[in-house]
């Protein structure tokens, strides 16, 4: 599997969490964002496939 980053990023009010797939990779990163509030991001993980040529983000 490509690099892998997560984490939390602070915001006004809480945190969102994130994950990088393919930190180590040059090119145009994919940036993924879920439906919203109390829906998961679990419909987006095949995404993760892209990673051997580009950077993701969920």
């Amino acid at each position: 599997m490509s690099n892998i980053q997560e984490g939390f990023i602070p915001v006004t009010g809480g945190k969102v969490w994130y994950r990088l797939v393919g930190a180590d990779k040059i090119g145009m990163p994919l940036v993924t964002l879920h439906g919203g509030p109390e829906f998961t991001h679990d419909y987006l993980e095949p995404l993760e496939e892209l990673a051997d040529e580009r950077p993701v983000l969920f």
